[in-house]
Formats: structure tokens, C-alpha cells, sequence
């Protein structure tokens, strides 16, 4: 299958992708115990991985619960902007309008101080109980 073609699909896919998992995690609450998910890093490690708290994350945003969401995983809350920013240049940069915004969005100095960020965050989370 040709790049060009799963952009495409994925233009129309991603809106119903996401307002699916908005639909679930407005129903499920993964805080409850026996949550079927749970992050195999923590299992195995006891220490927390950069994504553990995104789905109680997610929960929180979806009822509206900024601070809660916060407080359960600053990274995942902080990254969806540029996130949604990323998707938007990518997928819906209809007529070449965002190509500007999209050559920084992809600039390898940004996406190089993504990554320090998130191992940053990483290693802060678990040194300062975050």
C-alpha cells in the first residue's frame, strides 16, 4: 500500500479513531481496579514509564478534569498540543497552507528536544514522585 493512500485513509480514520476513544474512556474508568490494562513496564519494574497515568490521563480530559489530568501524567497532557499540531500538518495541510508550521513541527532540533524532554521526564517522575 502506497504512503500517499494510507494518508488518505487516515485523514477520514483518525476523527473517528479519536471519537471512539473519547466515547470509551468517557465510560471506562481505567483509576477502577481490575483494569484489564495495565503498563508492563511498571509490572515488571516498579518504577514509572514516561505514558503511566495516560489513560487516567485521558479519562480525566474527557470529563473535563484538567487539574486531575495533570496530576496523572504532565507529559501526556502537555504533549496532546503539539500532538494535535503534528497530525494537523501532516494529514490535513490541504493545499500546502501549514508547510511553514510543518517544517518546524518536524525540524530534527524539535523533535531532538522532544525526546530529552521525555527522558527527562522519565527519570524526574520517579526521582520526584511526579
Amino acid at each position: 500500500m502506497r504512503l500517499d493512500k494510507i494518508d488518505r485513509i487516515m485523514t477520514y480514520a483518525f476523527p473517528v479513531i479519536l471519537v471512539l476513544l473519547g466515547i470509551i474512556y468517557y465510560y471506562v474508568n481505567p483509576s477502577l481496579q481490575g483494569h484489564p490494562i495495565q503498563c508492563p513496564w511498571r509490572v515488571l519494574t516498579g518504577t514509572l514509564c514516561p505514558a503511566c497515568g495516560s489513560q487516567r490521563a485521558l479519562n480525566a480530559l474527557v470529563h473535563g478534569n484538567i487539574g486531575q489530568a495533570l496530576s496523572y501524567n504532565y507529559f501526556f497532557v502537555l504533549s496532546i498540543p503539539y500532538a494535535a499540531v503534528a497530525v494537523l500538518v501532516s494529514w490535513y495541510n490541504f493545499g500546502h497552507r501549514l508547510d511553514g508550521l510543518k517544517r518546524i513541527v518536524f525540524h530534527h532540533a524539535v523533535l531532538k528536544a522532544y525526546v530529552v524532554l521525555f527522558c527527562i521526564w522519565w527519570i524526574a517522575r520517579n526521582l520526584f514522585s511526579l
